[in-house]
């Protein structure tokens, strides 16, 4: 008889017909398939109570000992970083903020390598050579890894099912690293990120939950920017705790087979928790999310081009904070970067679409969040 079905092969199709099939048939599932949980999250849920309802039904385990049957995924977020146990189990005394976390290691040490002066083609090639990153990349480098995990942990952070295709996404193919000299000039790195943070709306993380994944501006003194290579870092923002981090290899054989040896284990001693994610509750979603931004404009130069960038930022009610540029070397091709105050996506991505439209524009302005305020920083 078998009694626990492992799933590592991935995918959504076939991968999701032996998931839901073991579970209905009785079988634990461990499962390392993130794209797969984050996709059919109410299903799984769904026929997990439902196997379970019948199994007390037939009185196969006594009142207060939950399900025989488990679904355990600690190997689908974050490879070794045990942060699905964490926030399944740690956190029931707490009321959860944020959530944020770098996700993809892949990514991570492409951004790393940027920051160190190499173009993106040069680092994509490199990371493929090593094999981090497939023949596509695309699920690596245009955020979909990410999103797919921060679906899953908003979850388990706030109980709210986000449907992955609401969770705004961006990748880093647009990211240069002129875009690391001017981080580098605020002090500042750039990671790829996935959010799920509380907006505030009467007092402190009130508001609706705003989750999505993006390149952001982290200061170095932040804990997110500590993560290099191929890391991974996630960090937790709540009531009690205040900020706590937990860091450690995102992939690799060893670092996801030790996370599913570790369910594994877990289901067969019993002492796996009794719902994959323990509560659910009906927060507002608005992923409109509100953020100081980073705003690379490229262009050619000539007169009134400052003065115009400001009059589009008031049309969308965009204030500015601070406008940086480097000397100018090529009037053919320069740069400038804009910062503002705290503004909605909305507002910024209509921004940028407004500028792209203007002749002295070469491309679509490259944006991105950045983190302000003494509450990130490390002490």
């Amino acid at each position: 008889d078998i009694d626990l079905v492992v799933e590592v092969m991935g995918g959504t199709s076939l991968a999701k017909s032996a998931v839901l099939e073991s579970l209905k048939q009785g079988k634990s599932v461990v499962t390392a398939n993130k794209a797969l949980i984050a996709e059919n999250l109410e299903e799984i849920v769904g026929v997990l109570n439902q196997v379970n309802e019948r199994v007390v039904g037939k009185e196969a385990v006594t009142a207060g000992d939950g399900g025989n049957v488990k679904f355990a995924y600690e190997a689908s977020v974050c490879g070794g970083i045990p942060v699905i146990q964490v926030l399944q189990s740690c956190y029931t005394g707490d009321i959860i903020n944020e959530v944020m976390g770098i996700c993809n290691g892949t990514t991570n040490f492409m951004l790393g390598k940027m920051e160190a002066g190499a173009d993106y083609d040069e680092v994509l090639k490199e990371a493929q050579d090593l094999g981090f990153a497939e023949a596509d990349p695309s699920a690596d480098v245009d955020g979909y890894d990410v999103r797919a995990k921060i679906a899953i942990l908003a979850k388990l952070a706030f109980g709210t099912t986000v449907p992955v295709d609401t969770i705004p996404c961006m990748g880093i193919t647009n990211i240069s690293v002129i875009d690391f000299a001017y981080a580098k000039s605020m002090g500042c790195t750039i990671k790829l990120v996935g959010t799920a943070v509380r907006q505030s709306q009467f007092g402190e993380h009130d508001g609706a939950l705003s989750v999505y994944v993006s390149p952001k501006l982290v200061p170095n003194t932040h804990l997110l920017a500590s993560a290099t290579g191929c890391g991974n870092a996630v960090a937790i923002d709540s009531a009690n705790l205040g900020i706590a981090s937990y860091t450690g290899p995102g992939a690799g054989r060893y670092a996801t087979a030790n996370s599913i040896v570790a369910d594994i284990l877990r289901v067969a001693n019993n002492t796996s928790t009794a719902s994959p994610f323990p509560f659910s509750s009906n927060i507002e979603i608005d992923n409109d999310y509100v953020s100081a931004f980073y705003i690379r404009i490229s262009f050619q130069d000539g007169l009134g081009i400052i003065r115009r960038i400001g009059e589009l930022s008031e049309s969308q009610e965009v204030s500015i904070h601070s406008i940086l540029q480097q000397p100018i070397t090529d009037r053919m091709a320069a740069d400038t970067v804009v910062t503002t105050e705290a503004c909605k996506y909305s507002q910024v991505k209509a921004l940028c679409e407004l500028i792209e439209k203007e002749d002295f524009a070469l491309c679509a302005p490259v944006f991105m969040p950045m983190f302000t305020g003494s509450e990130y920083f490390c002490a």
